[in-house]
């Protein structure tokens, strides 16, 4: 399986407040893909 992650900073911040983690898939027993996409006004 091959997975990517890819994020943009949108039109509103110059700085991108979106974070993403994915898991060792070969090496850790527990499969993790995690998304946190901040959302909000400034």
């Amino acid at each position: 399986m091959r997975i990517l992650a890819k994020s943009d900073t949108g039109k509103v911040r110059g700085m991108n407040q979106d974070s993403y983690y994915i898991s060792d898939l070969e090496k850790d027993d527990l499969k993790l893909y995690i998304l946190a996409d901040r959302n909000g006004w400034i």
